[in-house]
């Protein structure tokens, strides 16, 4: 196992520190989620590889379902390659979310025994902004809570009472159809008013590709095809949001579907005559936009592997 741990110590490395900063920790792989769908066995067997590859430095947590937490405990033990591998969750509550939320109380109050998963953040969508503040009441305190708000909702009113609960925000940015996916000035929107109202956020779906382009919904033949938003596009936003552009600036910045535009070097990320320094970039990251979920953490590398940025 120390020769994978080491080559992805080296991967890491090579990478300018700038491209490093935004990349480091940034997929959450949920694997059993549309468009893969994969099963929960597969979807382990993935990550686990991933943690042992090459580029286990840009992975950040597992996305499971809360119901499903336990099965996961049990192929974790039967695979070899898991063994010493501490796997990070971020867990998903289902149709009943306050008895997920207690199930993970009680989860997070065992937390000391030996345990190979740990439950280090939580992803929902709230029916009101009231029921944020009653979930809580019963999710341990000082755990990571995503809630997604859908962003044609209200967001003055949702994102209040999100920051009333210290948690943190939830955009999609993508789906199985060309609707789902946001506007760019609809995302500017969204990263301006979380900014505004001191909300962290994450976003999931319709991000397997580095820049803004154009690319199947699916992978099933003949499947319709849809411009999508880029990962790039999006953190670099956020990062430059953070130092101060416009929201303008912002849409510009996410509707751009030049690969060229975007450059690393060294300390520098640079879109155009705008830059900012991986020191600005790693604060951005860990304070305001945190990660994405995607069900396919090979797409990503691969892109960047072709833009020739890993």
């Amino acid at each position: 196992m120390v020769p994978a741990i080491s080559m992805s110590t080296a991967t890491r490395e090579r990478v300018p520190s700038a491209l490093r900063a935004l990349l480091s920790g940034l997929i959450d792989y949920a694997g059993m989620f549309p468009p893969a769908q994969l099963s929960l066995e597969d979807a382990a067997n993935n990550f686990v590889a991933y943690a042992r590859g090459p580029h286990a430095w840009m992975l950040g947590k597992f996305v499971v379902p809360a119901d499903r937490i336990e099965e996961l405990r049990s192929l974790l033990a039967r695979n070899p390659e898991a063994q010493d591998l501490a796997v990070s969750l971020s867990v998903l509550l289902g149709p009943e979310p306050f008895g997920d939320a207690g199930f993970i109380r009680g989860e997070k109050a065992g937390a000391s025994r030996v345990s190979q998963v740990s439950i280090d953040a939580v992803e929902f969508r709230p029916v009101s902004p009231a029921m944020v503040g009653e979930l809580s009441k019963v999710l341990p305190e000082r755990l990571p809570v995503f809630c997604e708000i859908p962003y044609t909702e209200d967001l003055t009113v949702w994102l209040p009472a999100v920051r009333q609960a210290d948690w943190f925000a939830k955009i999609r940015t993508g789906g199985m159809t060309p609707e789902s996916f946001p506007a760019s000035s609809a995302v500017a929107e969204f990263l301006v008013l979380c900014k505004t109202y001191g909300v962290a956020l994450k976003a999931t779906a319709g991000l397997h590709h580095p820049v803004r382009s154009r690319h199947p919904l699916t992978y099933q033949d003949q499947s319709a095809c849809s411009v999508m938003h880029g990962f790039l596009n999006v953190f670099l936003a956020a990062a430059l949001l953070e130092c101060g552009v416009s929201k303008d600036q912002l849409v510009a910045v996410l509707d751009d579907t030049e690969a060229a535009n975007f450059r690393f070097s060294g300390d520098f990320a640079h879109w155009g005559k705008l830059f900012v320094n991986a020191k600005d970039i790693a604060r951005a990251r860990q304070h305001f936009a945190i990660s994405f979920g995607s069900c396919s953490f090979l797409e990503p590398i691969q892109d960047l592997g072709k833009l020739s940025l890993l």
